[in-house]
């Protein structure tokens, strides 16, 4: 099937081409996410963050996870600290039901359907586009609590060498090289990044410290042989090493000086559009990421293991614009596969065709859109998944109006299907429905805006282990229900100020228990200040207590304070500094692992 799949591509990028829509992916103000075209922000209908590159160049950050921190409704847990597993938590929703995506090819893993985006470096994304509720009519499987889209920069302009030293706490180096330009026929950006750090020690009990290593490079190619026509090729490669603590079930993580984890991450993907017309564009994506991850410790038996995981996706869209309605038809074939050493060597295959519509009325201050999708997988079946959604505007009040209702669904892993002693080939998928509201107010012409939202998830058919099989069972259900406030204030031009306050309540429903790992309440406020050649900004965090169910206690609340300083030497050469957890709070994100203290890096960013 997908050999096939190939082979219709390749007649494709050959078709006569016609107009196409501009490249827009890294335009300001436009989404990628949440439809399958490209869309103006402010016509978006579902509850919708972007992290914009001037967010992230204020914030310095290392790493994805440093971005993703203290975004409404958003929680993450690392277990160590840097490159150390991390999971995700979206409105309540488990890392195994939020999608994962880099430039809109799925990343999350085959063989537990999760994803740890510890390692992913901050330097070269262009944006971030995080889409809350379920997204499964445009996207299948894991898109239940929602999408994060992590998208990637694209070169523009003359040929330039970019180069970023960074240095600081725990033996921490950071190194990039970007070349990056553009000409009228095509776009091309090629990236290397190195890190390395003694890190701290994973286990919060522990003495020894636990190093990371991580070397990528990545290339982004975007062809435009005329104005009709439009091809593109992501290539990503990774290599880490990382050190890690054993975990000793009754005792937590234990000091271990021997355990070592190796993993080797790529991703390919090739895209092409025409347009024949101006009302109908046609595009296909063939993408394939995938890992080989190897784990040793000579003084346990357990932390040896091989896994090898791919994916391999064929999207093939067909999209109809006659105002007031813009409508796409899609077909979706995907290929997970695992070989784990000594456990299993196993596939599935899914297939699915889908059809998402939207209507504008009244110069968009009236916007309706939905879709619908059926996915055929190779264990379960058939499953349909649908969404509305609705925003209404009042232009001359600056005042916006959000609703949606959707399902979701997450097949079971190949671990779930599979694994020995454990893996259910009966199983069926999880499923959610999702309904949020949401009013958004400006005030002073944009200086102020206020945001308020409330949502409520159920979740049924949850993976679970059985107590009387011991093996993988749907036997799960829960509950998440919030609110989650915003307000950002522009007092000069120079100045920016946000605040942000999430309340949930996440329950598991066979236990009356909250949810493993999840707040009941976050916060987090920003300053950002520019004066002359100056950039300096503060970040508060507060993130409320939050029950673990693998140590079964309750973890404290706790508040973190980072600051930073750039100073642009010339319009080619900048200095900067921050400062992580400047206050030198103790904190544990999960039980018995431990968390950096305070922290200080400091470095150089040059471009020629």
């Amino acid at each position: 099937m997908f050999k096939r799949i190939v082979c219709l591509s390749l007649s494709l990028l050959f078709l006569p081409t016609f107009p196409v829509r501009a490249e827009v992916a890294t335009l300001p103000g436009v989404v990628v996410t949440a439809s399958p075209w490209a869309e103006p922000e402010e016509t978006v209908t579902q509850d919708l963050r972007v992290i914009t590159r001037e967010e992230i160049e204020a914030k310095g950050a290392a790493f994805v996870t440093d971005l993703l921190r203290g975004q409404p409704g958003l929680h993450l847990a690392q277990s160590g600290g840097s490159g150390k597993n991390t999971s995700i938590f979206l409105r309540g929703g488990s890392s195994a039901q939020v999608l994962v995506l880099i430039d809109g090819v799925k990343i999350n893993s085959p063989s537990t359907g999760s994803v740890d985006i510890s390692g992913i470096a901050a330097s070269d994304i262009e944006r971030i586009e995080i889409i809350k509720g379920p997204q499964s009519t445009l996207y299948g499987s894991e898109a239940m609590a929602g999408v994060i889209n992590i998208i990637t920069r694209q070169g523009a302009d003359q040929p330039k060498v970019s180069l970023t030293t960074e240095a600081g706490s725990y033996r921490t180096v950071k190194n990039t090289a970007t070349f990056a330009g553009a000409t009228d026929l095509w776009n091309y950006r090629l990236t290397a990044d190195r890190f390395d750090s003694d890190g701290i020690s994973v286990a919060k009990s522990g003495s020894e410290r636990d190093g990371y290593q991580k070397s990528a490079v990545s290339s982004r190619i975007r062809l435009t042989p005329t104005e009709q026509a439009e091809l593109g090729l992501n290539l990503r490669y990774s290599r880490d090493r990382s050190e890690l603590d054993d975990f000793l079930y009754g005792v937590g993580p234990v000091d271990d000086r021997h355990f070592l984890q190796k993993r080797d991450n790529y991703l390919i993907s090739v895209d092409g559009k025409i347009n024949p017309t101006e009302h109908y564009e046609q595009s296909l994506t063939l993408s394939l990421a995938g890992e080989r991850y190897r784990s040793k410790d000579a003084d346990t038996l357990w932390n040896n293991s091989e896994i090898d995981t791919d994916t391999r996706i064929a999207d093939w869209r067909h999209t109809f614009d006659f105002a007031p309605a813009t409508v796409t038809a899609g077909f979706n074939f995907r290929r997970e596969a695992a070989d784990i050493e000594e456990s299993f060597d196993e596939s599935t295959d899914n297939r699915a065709a889908y059809l998402n519509g939207k209507l504008r009325f009244f110069d968009d201050s009236l916007i309706l859109d939905g879709g619908i999708r059926h996915d055929n997988h190779e264990t379960f079946g058939d499953h349909t998944t649908y969404r509305a959604g609705a925003l209404y505007r009042l232009t001359s009040w600056g005042t916006r109006f959000k609703g949606n209702y959707g399902t979701g669904f997450r097949a079971p892993s190949l671990n779930d299907l599979y694994f020995p002693f454990w893996g259910n080939e009966n199983l069926e998928p999880e499923k959610s429905r999702s309904f949020d509201a949401g009013i958004e107010q400006d005030f002073f012409d944009g200086r102020l805006i206020l945001g308020a939202g409330w949502f409520r998830q159920r979740y049924h058919n949850l993976i679970q282990g059985n107590a009387l099989t011991f093996t993988a069972d749907n036997i799960g259900r829960a509950r998440s229900e919030g609110w989650e406030l915003e307000a950002t204030l522009t007092p000069t031009d120079n100045l920016t100020l946000n605040a942000a306050f999430t309340t949930m309540d996440s329950v598991d429903l066979e236990t009356d228990r909250r949810l493993s790992l999840r707040p009941e309440k976050t916060a987090n406020a920003s300053a950002e200040y520019r004066i002359a050649a100056f950039l300096i900004s503060a970040d508060y965090r507060y993130v409320g207590d939050r029950f673990d169910i693998s140590a079964d206690r309750r973890l404290p609340s706790y508040s973190l304070v980072d600051l930073r300083l750039s100073y642009d030497l010339s319009p080619t050469v900048t200095v900067f500094a921050r400062g992580e957890n400047v206050l030198d709070k103790d904190h544990q994100e999960v039980a018995g692992y431990e968390t950096p203290d305070a922290a200080v890096y400091a470095g150089l960013r040059a471009t020629f």
